[in-house]
């Protein structure tokens, strides 16, 4: 039952979705529901030209933070975001599991992306890239206890991948979304969905999230890496940029598959350890 719901598109959900009705006091058009085939979200408009979007997981595998963090990034300011506005958990013994429904305020423009990565230049405006850098500025500055990436995580994926010769400590941290991608980011009018990663992270870790999402589009990715230069030009820009790669370095040597970026990864990687050593 557990592994059914990754996509709940293809299980029954017309008990679910009237407690979602009930719990929130909204009704819901089922008929234009937006599922993930992933992670076993699923989000729809309601009568009330809002948001309410899905989540469960297993009572003992909830990560507290993530199951806030829609709630907790109230608190930001200076960042397009949806507006939540509230919330509803429930346990769901009969699938053993807690479904989680969060409502905010719908944004109309559409996310760039299916998925974290990108196939084409959306060609957005100039406007659109200065009010992202905006955002990641205030951003950077929102103080909080919770974190995004950590120095162990970071620290045990790049010794494991490339050796324990490389200094990995971070000195500079910031306050960070935790999982900026195109899925994540809608235009041409700038929003910023999918609170649930956000917290401390090294200084750069945003921006290395969205070069590294930008290289299927080469010419994307260099407007990345000129509009972030500065920051990805630090040593924890550097090092940011080099757990991404350590992850799909990683993930080549476990399955002994490449991926598309695998060889490109891999150039990278070997410029910024140089740089780094």
């Amino acid at each position: 039952m557990h592994a059914t719901l990754d996509d709940l598109s293809t299980v029954p959900l017309d008990d679910v979705l009237d407690d979602v009705e009930r719990r929130l006091g909204r009704q819901l058009k089922r008929e234009d529901g937006h599922f993930s085939k992933y992670n076993g979200t699923a989000g729809f408009r309601t009568d009330a030209a809002t948001w309410v979007r899905l989540a469960w997981r297993r009572a003992e595998k909830i990560d507290p933070q993530a199951w806030t963090g829609f709630e907790a990034a109230a608190a930001i300011e200076g960042v397009p975001r949806p507006e939540w506005s509230a919330a509803a958990v429930w346990t769901d013994r009969g699938r053993g599991v807690v479904w989680r429904a969060d409502e905010m305020t719908l944004v109309e423009d559409g996310a760039l992306s299916p998925t974290s990565d990108i196939t084409s230049d959306p060609e957005l405006p100039e406007q659109w890239w200065i009010d992202l850098r905006t955002a990641l500025m205030n951003l950077s500055v929102h103080s909080t206890d919770r974190v995004s990436m950590g120095q162990a995580h970071l620290t045990r994926r790049i010794h494991e991948v490339y050796g324990t010769d490389i200094d990995t400590t971070i000195t500079d941290w910031a306050c960070a979304h935790g999982d900026l991608g195109y899925a994540n980011l809608c235009g041409p009018r700038l929003s910023i969905l999918d609170w649930e990663s956000w917290g401390m992270g090294p200084v750069g870790w945003d921006e290395a999230c969205l070069w590294s999402a930008s290289l299927t589009v080469p010419t994307l990715a260099e407007q990345v890496e000129a509009l972030f230069s500065s920051i990805l030009a630090t040593r924890s820009g550097k090092l940011s940029r080099l757990l991404l790669c350590a992850n799909v370095e990683r993930a080549f040597q476990r399955t002994g598959k490449k991926a598309p970026l695998t060889d490109t990864m891999a150039d990278v990687a070997a410029s910024l350890l140089r740089d780094l050593r």
